[in-house]
């Protein structure tokens, strides 16, 4: 009996967001400061109709990234979303609008980043490279988000095997010969201690014989750190295959799995493979912020709020746990709402080393630079004066936190966007700037 599959459009309750200051700094608006945790993944099987392949678009939209409006005991959040699909050379040949509107009688999930709304968009399209530009606007504040993927819609069908692309699992459960899926978008793995299944569809001509699928998982070194195999028998030109991957205790950071087929009883080497697919995806720890995917440089990050000592006690862990438990230890004793599963603290400050990155990156890596520096400190100013052009002097800034009775003045030195902390001399770490 051929197997159905269903996406499952679920939200996951979560938590009001709480927004606290860091040491003796007052936060900004979040929604200023926080870097969207709006996600998408685009993924290619083989469609229906000759000669074409199938685009399935899904997107994740938190619920603390849309404006609600309260209208009675309710809060309402409406927001577009307006797909686009152009050729390599910029030629459109999809355009699609999309309006959601979400309804909810508990204030605190107005705010929670763990309640989402998931679409899903399929396309039909030939077979070859396209750009992939989504906007999300919310109609309440019109902000947009804007998310692009360069993608290749492969060309299925061709040979005797061959497999689509690989769509990683947040949920999977069955019932009678359907197979419910919660797709994961992010693309983060967590530490599920019973590990995740990943999905993808092997096509053959008719009944093939049985295939030998072998998973493998490799680091950013390419070496293999998981792997697994398990026998197909396809009975229809549609086969779906689910894997398991148990426990894996992998480090944080970035992996790739390879998927290749091969004929039963010969070894699974590049000159037997009949067909291949893979995919990126990042592990994580749940009790970690989504932008850290390097702990060693998390811990390294943590210079504008934590004592040396500190720093240097979590990098003697001799363990990649060892480290993370002293890490949380650190950033624990300063939650605050210790009664909730997230500690905000630690998630708004990385997500403003997360902004710096995006937005001051020059010579250096935007947190290491002195406006990156300021802002992970401090947080948004309440106003910049910009002085792009004045007359007998370098471009500057002047960043204001008037609450706070602080003024940053930083001089582009090389008129290439290299702006250094003129005022005050000294640094946050107490250090004497010198004057150029």
């Amino acid at each position: 009996m051929k197997t159905k599959r269903t996406i499952l459009m679920l939200g996951i309750l979560g938590l009001t967001i709480t927004t606290v200051g860091l040491s003796q700094v007052e936060m900004s608006d979040r929604r200023k400061t926080s870097v969207a945790t709006i996600f998408m993944d685009v993924l290619s099987y083989a469609s229906a109709d000759s000669g074409l392949s199938k685009l399935e678009l899904y997107l994740q939209v938190p619920y603390e990234e849309i404006t609600f409006v309260q209208k009675g005991d309710e809060f309402f959040g409406t927001f577009d979303i307006t797909a686009t699909i152009s050729t390599a050379d910029g030629e459109p040949v999809w355009n699609r609008l999309h309006t959601v509107e979400l309804k909810t009688k508990d204030f605190s999930q107005t705010t929670s980043n763990r309640l989402y709304s998931l679409r899903q968009m399929s396309f039909d399209m030939k077979p070859g490279p396209f750009d992939v530009r989504v906007e999300v606007r919310d109609q309440e504040s019109n902000k947009t988000i804007t998310l692009r993927r360069k993608v290749l819609v492969s060309e299925f069908r061709q040979g005797t095997v061959s497999l689509s692309d690989v769509m990683l699992v947040n949920r999977l459960t069955s019932s009678g010969d359907r197979r419910n899926i919660i797709p994961n978008i992010s693309g983060y793995v967590g530490d599920q201690a019973d590990g995740f299944f990943i999905f993808y569809e092997m096509y053959s001509q008719g009944a093939a014989a049985p295939v030998r699928l072998v998973a493998t998982i490799q680091n950013s070194n390419r070496d293999s750190v998981g792997g697994l195999e398990q026998i197909e028998a396809p009975l229809e030109p549609t086969h779906q295959v689910f894997m398991k991957f148990g426990d894996l205790n992998l480090p944080i950071g970035p992996y790739i799995i390879r998927v290749g087929a091969y004929p039963v009883g010969v070894p699974p080497t590049d000159a037997n493979r009949i067909a291949s697919t893979s995919r990126t995806f990042t592990m994580r720890w749940s009790d970690l912020p989504f932008s850290i995917v390097d702990l060693d440089l998390a811990v390294e990050q943590m210079r504008y709020v934590a004592r040396t000592s500190d720093v240097d006690f979590i990098r003697a862990g001799e363990t990649p746990e060892d480290k993370r438990l002293r890490f949380l230890e650190f950033w624990n004793k300063r939650d605050p709402d210790p009664q909730t599963t997230r500690n905000e603290l630690m998630e708004e400050y990385y997500h403003r080393v997360e902004y710096a990155n995006r937005n001051f990156t020059h010579y250096l890596e935007g947190w290491r630079t002195d406006r990156g520096m300021v802002y992970v400190r401090f947080g948004a100013p309440e106003n910049i004066e910009r002085h792009p052009f004045e007359t007998n002097s370098r471009p500057y800034e002047v960043w204001h936190y008037y609450n706070l009775n602080y003024e940053f003045v930083f001089v582009d030195e090389t008129g290439f966007g290299d702006y250094r902390l003129r005022y005050p001399t000294t640094d946050l770490l107490g250090r004497e700037r010198p004057i150029r």
